[in-house]
């Protein structure tokens, strides 16, 4: 049978997608690509068969899949085989595989392998500075190659990591704003994953939608966006202070 292969993901700062393309290119019949990250595809519908394969990565925000409204609605499989991607900032990954894992299996996914990668904090560049990195990457297609190769016999889902229920997710008390100098260009409104800026007011952030993954920082020309006060300042330096003095390996499952 040949299958073709289609990589999915949510990533807002580019992280997952870099490893979801690496994994992907290292099995055969390499297809297209959908990126969750956008409102409009997450809309649409995506129909896989048993003759597809998918690598479909997400960030792992709190130890779980990121809390978006409809963030795999709109993807349906029939027996598809799945290759699961959990990218983090170099803490842990908690309940985000098996809670993947079962998002998928509950959309006709059936998991094929897994990984959890390291990719810089959301919070600080200094956590995991450099990652993915040239073992970051090699690794990731040692994940393809090994997944491709699974699926020539009969094979069976890995064991994941992760607790049922899943821990409970908590946002942190804190989110991006703009300031006196933005120019309303609309960068930040066209980064943000879950359409928690309106295009009429820039400078404010709806903090009920907004995931803190902070792409519109990243994406503001005049760096007029940021997130200040105490409580960011002190999350910021605890997890330098915690997580930068060892880089954690990938782990594959498969």
């Amino acid at each position: 049978m040949q299958r073709r292969t289609t990589a999915l993901y949510f990533s807002p700062t580019g992280g997952t997608r870099t490893y979801v393309r690496a994994v992907a290119a290292a099995m055969p019949h390499m297809g297209g690509e959908v990126d969750l990250t956008r409102p409009e595809e997450r809309r649409k519908v995506h129909m896989f068969g048993a003759d597809d394969v998918v690598v479909l990565g997400v960030p792992v925000y709190y130890g779980r899949v990121p809390e978006v409204p409809g963030l795999l609605d709109g993807l349906q499989g029939e027996e598809t085989p799945a290759v699961l991607l959990a990218v983090y900032g170099n803490r842990l990954i908690d309940d985000a595989l098996a809670e993947l894992s079962d998002l998928c299996a509950a959309r006709g996914f059936r998991p094929l392998a897994a990984g959890a990668f390291v990719a810089p904090h959301t919070f600080s560049a200094k956590v995991a500075m450099g990652r993915p990195n040239a073992g970051d990457l090699a690794a990731a297609a040692e994940l393809g190659r090994r997944a491709a190769e699974k699926l020539s016999g009969p094979w069976c889902a890995p064991e994941l990591p992760g607790n049922r229920p899943y821990r409970s997710f908590q946002r942190a008390p804190f989110y991006p704003v703009g300031d006196d100098t933005c120019t309303r260009c609309g960068c930040c409104v066209g980064a943000c994953p879950v359409e928690a800026i309106h295009p009429a007011a820039p400078r404010a952030t709806d903090g009920e939608k907004c995931i803190r993954c902070l792409a519109c920082v990243r994406a503001c020309p005049a760096g007029s966006r940021r997130v200040e006060g105490p409580a960011f300042a002190a999350t910021a330096a605890h997890l330098e202070e915690a997580l930068t003095k060892e880089d954690k390996p990938p782990e594959l499952y498969l």
